[in-house]
Formats: structure tokens, C-alpha cells, sequence
């Protein structure tokens, strides 16, 4: 992994099946952690009471994922904000030009802001959310879902092509 990534965790992606009974989904995850060891497969039951850990098992990634995320697009931010401040003095804009270290001070801070907005909105992953969100409803109505999270694309399509064979309704993030 990059020390410029983004990303604090091994897998981005996060999959996920529900099937409607036990028996099914033990023998979708039972085919998946054999045909692919290196993801991580969980059988998640009906109102399971470990629920967040299968749904999110990397819980010190996401913090990684959070400090390397601000720590990079903040500055960012920051100079693609002072960018289009001398951008903007140098075309000449009358309102930059009366006042380039205000228009520098503000377009600069504005980029900050956005970068670390970004950042946090990368933190969230609402992408992952709506997959828990449908997986938790669907584990409230007595659903048994296989949970699987891969480490590259092409893991992320090898599982998605399992899980649908195995019979089971796939979610994924991206």
C-alpha cells in the first residue's frame, strides 16, 4: 500500500448476500472462504448480536483511513485554494486584484474546508452504509446473510459471481 493512499484499510470493498435460510448461506460462505481464503467471509444470523465487527471488521483501519485521509486532502485543499486565488489575481478579476492576500486568505481557507469535508465524507464510506443498512433490515426479518470483504476488483467480482450462484440477493459497495 502507498504511503499517499487515502485508505488506512485492506479491503475498500464490502459484499454482501442475503439467503433465506441458515443452510444456504453457511454453504455460500463454507464455497467462498474455499474458493477465495484470503477474503474475509462472515455468516451473519438474524439479529445477530455481532453485527458492526462482521459488517466492519477493520475498526483500526477506519481511524488510519480517517488521519491519512485529512492529513492529505486538507492541505490539498488548502493550496488548490491559494492556486485559484493567484490564478484569479493574475487574469486580472478587479475584486482580486484590490485585494490579494484577502482573496488568497478566504479562496484558500474555503479549499481547506472542502478538502477535509471530502476527507470526512471518505472516512464515512456511504457507499459501505447503505450495504449495512440493507444487510441489518434484511437480518431483522430473519434473512441470514454472508458478508465478505475483498481485497481488489477483481476478488470483489470472483465473490459477487460466488454469492449469485450460491443463490443469494448481492449488494455491494463500490
Amino acid at each position: 500500500m502507498s504511503n499517499l493512499s487515502l485508505s488506512g484499510e485492506q479491503s475498500l470493498t464490502l459484499v454482501a448476500a442475503t439467503f433465506p435460510d441458515r443452510t444456504t448461506a453457511a454453504d455460500a460462505a463454507t464455497e467462498l472462504r474455499a474458493d477465495l481464503p484470503q477474503v474475509e467471509v462472515d455468516l451473519v444470523r438474524p439479529r445477530d448480536a455481532d453485527f458492526a465487527r462482521k459488517m466492519e471488521p477493520e475498526s483500526g483501519g477506519i481511524w488510519r483511513t480517517a488521519v491519512r485521509s485529512h492529513l492529505l486532502l486538507g492541505p490539498a485543499g488548502l493550496l488548490a485554494g491559494a492556486l485559484a486565488a493567484g490564478m484569479l489575481v493574475a487574469l486580472g478579476w478587479p475584486a482580486a486584484v484590490s485585494s490579494p492576500m484577502l482573496t488568497t486568505l478566504f479562496l484558500a481557507t474555503l479549499g481547506l474546508f472542502g478538502g477535509l469535508m471530502l476527507a470526512g465524507l471518505f472516512t464515512l464510506r456511504p457507499d459501505r452504509s447503505r450495504v449495512s443498512l440493507s444487510i441489518r433490515r434484511r437480518s431483522r426479518a430473519g434473512q441470514w446473510s454472508v458478508v465478505a470483504h475483498p481485497r481488489s476488483p477483481a476478488q470483489s467480482d470472483r465473490v459477487v459471481d460466488r454469492l449469485r450462484r450460491a443463490g443469494g440477493t448481492v449488494i455491494r459497495s463500490l
